[in-house]
């Protein structure tokens, strides 16, 4: 039946002025037949009439008793109202009783019955939260269904009466698993009403939100993905719309997010896990408790996920700060529901954990289709609290209700993982019960899923674990494919591919395949430098990198075995200065770019500036950018030039750093050492390494580092510092006789040279905090007559932390004229040593170089702020002051300055185009720490990276009279008449060291620290 306008605005008018004579039988009868005609504000009224306070005298007690069921229903009014003030029970099954007494007896053609219907399903809807009750569920259902049916086609009620029954269907689905009846609903009641034209803007948000939170449980709990688009969109047609209050806001909000996802875990869509975050950020606070604790499930949810996907610690954090808003929403929600049951399953741990999760097990109907997650939760809590013979059987059952859907991987990748640690805990586990688990949740997954990577892992230990017992090549072959699979898995987390590489190259290795093991390698080492993505915050790279440090190293010594040294020097630098290359100073590149595509190029670094503020920027901010970074990237790449922009270089790119001597990278690995020269001309030769190895360099540079570190505290004695010298003596002459000694030989170069030639040094692992440049034999005492041969008197040695960074400082022009930046303090008022050296440092640079050329910042002035707004204005900087170096945080390392520590992130993110050299009279300005070695985490490093062709640095604390001493000698060289130039910057280093070594011969500690970095 249509809708008459005419009819419902005439009865509405008679309404209104009944009201005004307070005449309100009259005026619940005209708004009767106004709601029954389809008017959108009537049952706004009758609610009114009927929800005014209930002292004697309240407009219906007034009335004249018209009928009983008008009767009925106003006191089922009351007993409702009075339940929602005092939260009675006993008054919410009056409110249902009078309700059922009052739809019954009222006749069909009543214009009242319609609210009557609605009334009732409300209330058994609202019993049904407070009980979890299935009988009340049931009832409600049908009752939605004739309320529904009562109404006229276009009714301003449909859209609200729709809205509850695709909600109350979806709970009826959730509890007893019949997908067809919620199904059925969607396609053939919901998604038609939203063509009606009319109704409330709020009711039409919330059926658009209902019909996607149906759309995207159903496409959960029976792995439908085409239904998570439509669900998608609906979500975000409800979230567009402002037309509603703060609770239908925050549903609509969660029923998106929960959508976005579902999509982003089996898609492994960043954007979708973001925007789920970003929606429910932006959402308003929730006065229901239900909504309240939905809300911070599906967050929780959204953080965890994206957790698990990018390895971000502020996630788990947030993740963990919304388990505690979810703990409070839950202590205001029925105790009686097994929602909440099962969310606090979700959030209780320990023992208590046990027992909440047992509890919720109970609370849910036998078929309700959580009853699989909850059990698995159940599995894992006892495991948690180590009860793991229980847990393994607890999974079992898990696994035994699955039917499908997401359980199938949700509670067989439970199990795999329980079965895998079953050994170690004396359990039996049944033969290929751990395969057939993670074979289950593995067919149950797409390939784009998140967790893809990880159950063809478990798949593959499964299917080793029994080639180990049965020794069926086929078993092991298979296990190969799977982590290949695995590693191979675009849209799993880069941990878990990694992992599964690693394991891929290891498996191959033991089966005498090195060619797979080389190409499981490779792929562990592309997958490495994945994590330098700025998405991440530096503590996130530098912990999630700690796993496959060495895997650069190992793909190297795998292509140097099959005879591939070019392939050997391109992994290395690919899966070198992973973090540095995350701060995006891509000079080359985007000058290329900015010459094709200057508004891109601009762009990038722009974004490429922001990202570097690092601390400053905001997390979520800091991942849209990083986003942005990535899309603008992909943009360049689809042009044919642009192909292989910021891609790692080829060796041909690399060769060129080889141009003006010798590049020894020396590679330190499980499989082999060797040191790999890259030659003049593009050539290459390996220098086998056969009595170095891991265990053996690690131990050389524990002892030197420990040794130095005694020696440097505040009151070591004259033994500890005498120690610390032997203990360097040791070490030059171990790298002399394992590493130097055989490169010279196979350079073909004499040990000794009145014009030595240039030679640079490439170390990896815990060679690159030893003094390579220093190997040698030198007399420890006056009276040695040790002959001194060494490194120092064959070659003209200086370091670089990459192939591409010499390649780079090759092809930047030398200045002329240059004009130095002095920093010279002597004391930071905050707890440093004195350094008194400082003031004859900085006089001997004026008598040097002049005044003109010089600018000197010195104590007071030596701050922050003042040294980066005057690096740019000189082609020199000269640090006469403390460094600083953080082993367990080095990003936070740098220079100590009057106001503060310039730490290494700071001056990374400089750009200076016109920087030439830059002297560090400072302690340990190049010792990184030793989580990451092949890193080059330190301030010589972020020089390097800001612009400086030249970094002069020290290894260890050193000697304030020393410093000063070679900083004279050293800018004395460079002078010429001509004007100061860098040109022979290596040389001037090596004999200004020679000057203090020939002055010191027995004491390595106070010459061996210098070091040059550069071309």
């Amino acid at each position: 039946m249509p809708v008459d306008e005419d009819a419902y605005d005439d009865f509405y008018r008679r309404g209104v002025r009944a009201v005004r004579r307070e005449e309100y039988a009259e005026a619940f009868y005209w708004f009767s037949r106004a709601h029954a005609a389809g008017h959108p504000e009537a049952a706004d009224l009758i609610y009114q009439l009927l929800h005014t306070a209930g002292e004697p005298g309240d407009p219906f007690v007034v009335w004249q008793p018209a009928t009983e069921p008008v009767a009925l229903y106003a006191e089922a009014a009351r007993a409702y109202r009075e339940f929602t003030a005092t939260e009675d029970l006993d008054l919410l099954d009056r409110s249902v009783a009078l309700n059922r007494k009052s739809v019954r007896s009222a006749p069909p053609g009543l214009p009242v019955r319609t609210l009557m219907l609605a009334s009732l399903r409300d209330v058994l809807r609202d019993r049904y939260h407070q009980r979890g009750r299935l009988t009340d569920l049931n009832e409600a259902l049908g009752v939605a269904h004739e309320a529904l049916d009562v109404l006229p086609g276009g009714h301003c009620a449909r859209l609200k009466a729709t809205q509850l029954l695709i909600a109350l269907e979806r709970a009826q689905y959730e509890a007893i698993g019949d997908a067809d009846s919620l199904r059925t609903a969607v396609e053939g009641i919901g998604i038609p009403a939203l063509k009606q034209s009319g109704g409330a803007p709020a009711d039409r948000v919330a059926l658009e939100s209902s019909l996607c939170g149906a759309l995207s449980s159903l496409a959960w709990h029976t792995n439908e993905a085409p239904l998570l688009d439509k669900a998608i969109g609906l979500g975000r047609d409800a979230v567009g719309r402002t037309a509603a209050g703060p609770d239908v806001d925050l549903v609509s909000r969660n029923n998106l997010a929960a959508a976005l996802i579902i999509r982003g875990t089996w898609r492994s869509s960043l954007d979708d896990l973001n925007f789920a975050v970003e929606v429910l950020c932006a959402a308003t606070a929730a006065v229901d408790a239900q909504h309240a604790s939905e809300a911070a499930t599906t967050f929780m949810a959204a953080l965890r996920a994206r957790a698990d996907l990018m390895g971000r610690a502020a996630d788990k954090r947030d993740a963990e700060a919304a388990e505690e808003y979810l703990k409070e929403a839950l202590r205001r929600m029925p105790t009686g529901h097994p929602n909440r049951r099962v969310r606090e399953s979700a959030v209780t741990h320990g023992e208590a954990g046990v027992e909440a999760t047992r509890c919720a097990l109970e609370a849910l109907p036998p078929a309700h289709v959580e009853r699989p997650f909850v059990a698995a939760r159940l599995a894992r809590a006892l495991a948690a609290a180590g009860q793991w013979s229980e847990a393994v059987e607890e999974a079992r059952k898990a696994a035994a209700l699955v039917t499908g859907g997401r359980a199938a991987v949700e509670v067989n990748r439970a199990l795999g993982k329980l079965l895998m640690g079953a050994d170690e805990h004396g359990i039996a586990v049944r033969k290929g019960e751990m395969l057939d688990a993670f074979t289950k949740a593995a067919e149950a997954c797409t390939e784009t899923d998140y967790v893809y990577a990880e159950v063809k892992t478990g798949q593959a230990v499964a299917l080793l674990d029994r080639f180990h017992h049965g020794k069926e090549v086929s078993d092991r072959r298979e296990a190969v494919a799977a982590l290949r699979a695995a590693a191979e898995a675009n849209g799993s987390s880069i941990q878990d591919r990694l992992f599964a590489a690693r394991c891929w190259s290891g498996v191959t290795m033991e089966a005498g395949d090195r060619a797979d093991a080389l190409v499981a390698a490779r792929a562990a080492v592309t997958l490495l430098r994945e994590f330098g993505w700025a998405g991440l915050d530096r503590d996130d790279q530098v912990r999630s990198m700690q796993d496959g440090k060495a895997m650069p190293r190992e793909a190297a010594a795998l292509a140097i075995d099959l005879g591939q040294p070019e392939l050997a020097v391109e992994l290395l630098e690919q899966g070198r200065s992973v973090l540095w290359a995350s701060t995006l100073h891509l000079r080359g590149d985007l000058a290329d770019l900015a010459a094709h595509d200057p508004a891109r190029a601009a762009e990038l670094e722009e974004v490429r500036a922001t990202l570097n503020e690092d601390d400053r920027l905001g997390g979520e901010e800091r991942l849209r950018l990083a986003r942005r970074w990535q899309q603008l990237v992909r943009e360049v790449r689809e042009s044919k030039k642009f192909a292989g922009f910021l891609g790692p270089p080829a060796f041909g790119k690399l060769a060129p750093a080889a141009a003006e001597g010798p590049v020894v990278i020396v590679n330190i690995s499980t499989i082999r050492c060797d040191a790999i020269l890259v030659l003049p001309g593009g050539k290459t030769d390996v220098v086998k390494l056969p009595d170095v190895d891991v265990p053996g360099i690690d131990k050389v540079a524990n002892t030197y580092l420990n040794a130095l570190a005694a020696a440097a505290e505040p009151g070591a004695t004259f033994l500890e510092r005498d120690e610390a010298r032997h203990t360097v003596h040791d070490t030059l002459e171990w790298l002399w006789d394992h590493i130097a000694r055989p490169v010279l030989d196979r350079l073909k170069w004499p040990t000794e040279s009145t014009d030595p030639p240039r030679l640079w040094w490439c170390p990896t692992a815990s060679l690159t905090v030893l003094p390579l440049h220093a190997a040698g034999r030198y007399p420890r005492a006056a009276e040695d007559p040790t002959e001194p041969v060494g490194l120092p008197y064959a070659a003209v040695s200086s370091y670089t932390t990459t192939l591409s960074a010499l390649v780079d400082a090759r092809q930047r022009a030398v200045p002329v004229d240059p004009t130095l930046l002095a920093v010279a303090l002597t004391d930071t008022g905050r707890g440093h040593a004195v350094l008194p050296g400082v003031a004859e440092e900085l006089r001997e640079l004026k008598e040097i170089l002049g005044h003109r050329r010089l600018t000197v910042l010195a104590e007071d002035e030596a701050t922050s702020a003042a040294v980066r707004k005057q690096l740019p204005a000189h082609a020199w900087a000269h640090f006469a002051c403390h460094g600083w170096l953080d082993m367990t945080a080095p990003a936070g390392s740098g220079l100590c300055l009057r106001d503060g520590d310039l730490n290494l992130l700071d001056i990374a993110d400089l750009r200076l185009d016109t920087a030439d050299l830059a002297f560090l009279s400072a302690c340990q300005t190049r010792l990184g720490a030793g989580q990451l070695p092949d890193e080059a985490v330190h301030t010589a490093a972020a020089l390097r990276i800001a612009g400086f062709r030249h970094v002069v640095a020290t290894l260890w604390s050193i000697s304030d009279q020393a410093a000063s001493q070679v900083a004279a000698a050293f800018y004395r060289r460079l002078d010429s008449p001509d004007g100061p130039t860098s040109a022979d910057a290596a040389r001037a280093l090596h004999h200004a060291v020679g000057e203090l070594r020939a002055r010191h011969p027995t004491d390595p500690t106070l010459w061996v620290p210098f070091v040059h970095d550069g071309p």
